[in-house]
């Protein structure tokens, strides 16, 4: 999937992001912060699309299978570009302009999406109220990818199937267009009927929320969920009758659920289990924890501004030579863990393999990064490979206090509890330990729940050179081992609103708790944002599908 025709990706000279069904991948310059919003939300969107739709459960299949048979997902792709461009332009620009205000020109850099977001505007122009022109678009997104194409599969087998089974009226990009042609009247027609609808079965609340010149924040209380919820349904089935009426054969708001899951069991069947997750219920959809969490299994942020670092692994060297290439007095010593299939991912290697040294058995590889001269554009970072518990014993005992010394381990490190068990005595004598989350928070925050640990939280601005990162910490043992997200804004606020969304009395904030280790940490977060090429939470894998 590395390329370009395998995403939908939102390209320009400053942010920019990318999105396949597997995950969306994040380049913030961290310097616009209402632009990198548009891209976060733009991604999301592509995200949050495929996984209530019929031709998105094609596309999540297609991505995976094997052979032959997958051939058919750049088809698939290729026949809701626009539909998939169109709302999360649209939408990533309205959400955005709900906080920082007019964002005229935001799209300048970007100028391949402005016909689309420009069309989309005045396809919605009737339609009243910031949320409601949202939901709209929501509609017709979701009607043009609500067509028969699971039925067609069924019908004639995953490796059989071709998109020219698929009549014109019947392939989301075609609908979109021809919504396009019908003109804004219809929109209009439908967000009146929607309207008439909730007024006879809900109060007028919820409307009066919505008044032109308001704004999204207002309008989304979660009082109102449930009225939105019937209104974004009524002005879909609206839409869906003119559609209809067209030619085309349409699924009911909800329709493609059990073709989906007559899918997944075809699948199954053929291909055993191809890493699909099931789809989140509609009461999940409401619940602010379960949306985070589903954000979170999917982001990737990519800090190294494109290509992994290189990196290279350096020759076996004493403890004193091992001090020597951290640096000298007042220089901090970090001293990093990590899977060794995560070092595969984060860097390239010379030849474009992990070194044999790093994938004997033993478990995850801990080592000291340098950068290194070692004759490559950019920065090349060397690994000082720690053997033993021992040598970061002699290490620690040999730095003495030289600068700040922590660990930094990954948690995806922590699933082998035989390493963990013989490396976590060293660590937390050494100094701080920090664990950088790279797995879904699921794997672990709900049984901090369920034992009742009190967790303290903090949010820190930090600076990577002109640009504006943020870092979440977290402790569940006051203060011995701090949990470390780093990334941006967004990502941060969802950790965040998952960690209260699970912990709830449990969960407090004290900027105070981390005076002990402030020296360390800020060492940490810049020595994070200078080697490690990006970070993600999909570390153990199978964790940023969600259908």
């Amino acid at each position: 999937m590395t390329d370009h025709l395998a995403r939908l990706c939102f390209d320009g000279p400053g942010s920019s992001g990318s999105y396949t069904t597997h995950a969306f991948s994040l380049r913030l310059s961290g310097v616009r912060q209402p632009l990198d919003h548009v891209v976060y939300l733009h991604e999301v969107h592509h995200a949050a699309l495929n996984d209530v739709t019929a031709w998105g459960s094609a596309l999540h299949v297609y991505a995976r299978l094997p052979g032959d048979a997958g051939q058919q997902f750049i088809p698939l792709l290729d026949a809701c570009r626009t539909t998939h461009e169109s709302l999360a332009t649209f939408a990533s620009v309205q959400i955005a302009s709900a906080r920082h205000g007019a964002l005229d020109g935001v799209l300048a850099a970007y100028p391949s999406y402005v016909p689309l977001y420009e069309a989309a505007v005045h396809l919605l122009s009737p339609v009243q109220g910031p949320n409601r022109r949202q939901l709209m678009a929501n509609a017709l997104a979701r009607l043009c990818m609500q067509t028969p194409v699971l039925e067609e599969i069924a019908a004639v087998g995953l490796g059989t199937f071709r998109l020219a089974a698929i009549r014109d009226i019947d392939r989301p990009d075609a609908r979109w267009n021809w919504f396009a042609r019908q003109g804004p009247a219809l929109a209009g027609v439908a967000a009146a009927a929607a309207d008439r609808a909730l007024v006879t079965n809900f109060d007028r609340a919820t409307l009066d929320s919505d008044e032109s010149g308001g704004d999204l924040y207002t309008s989304t209380d979660r009082s109102h969920d449930e009225a939105w919820d019937y209104w974004e349904a009524a002005a879909y089935e609206r839409l869906r009758a003119a559609l209809s009426a067209g030619g085309a054969r349409t699924l009911s708001f909800n329709g493609h659920q059990d073709g989906s899951a007559a899918l997944l069991a075809l699948v199954a069947a053929e291909h055993g289990d191809i890493g699909l997750r099931a789809a989140m219920s509609g009461e999940q959809r409401h619940n602010d924890a379960a949306l985070a969490s589903s954000v979170l299994q999917q982001v990737r942020h990519d800090l190294s501004g494109g290509e992994p670092y290189c990196a290279v692994l350096l020759p076996p060297a004493g403890i004193a030579q091992v001090a020597e290439l951290a640096g000298g007095d007042g220089d901090a010593m970090i001293v990093d863990a990590r899977p060794a299939e995560r070092l595969a991912a984060l860097y390239r290697w010379p030849g474009e393999a992990l070194p044999e040294r790093l994938r004997v058995p033993g478990g995850p590889v801990v080592a000291v990064r340098v950068l290194t001269d070692h004759r490559e554009p950019g920065s090349v970072i060397g690994h000082a490979v720690l053997e033993t518990p021992d040598d970061l014993t002699a290490l620690s005992g040999f730095w003495n206090g030289r600068g700040p010394l922590a660990v930094c381990v990954s948690a995806s490190c922590l699933a082998d509890r035989g390493w963990a068990k013989r490396w976590l005595p060293a660590f937390t004598s050494a100094g701080p330990v920090f664990v950088l989350v790279d797995i879904e928070p699921d794997r672990f925050v709900p049984a901090w729940a369920r034992d009742g640990r009190n967790v303290t939280v903090v949010g820190l601005d930090v600076s990577d050179t002109a640009a504006r990162r943020t870092a979440l910490m977290f402790t569940a043992d006051a203060g011995t081992i701090w949990w470390l997200v780093v990334a941006d804004d967004v990502t941060v606020r969802l950790m965040a609103e998952y960690l209260r969304g699970q912990l709830g009395s449990l969960l407090s904030s004290d900027a105070q708790s981390l005076r002990a280790v402030r020296d360390a940490m800020t060492a940490l977060v810049s020595h994070l944002l200078a080697t490690e090429s990006f970070t993600s939470f999909d570390a153990l894998g199978g964790g940023h599908d969600n259908r």
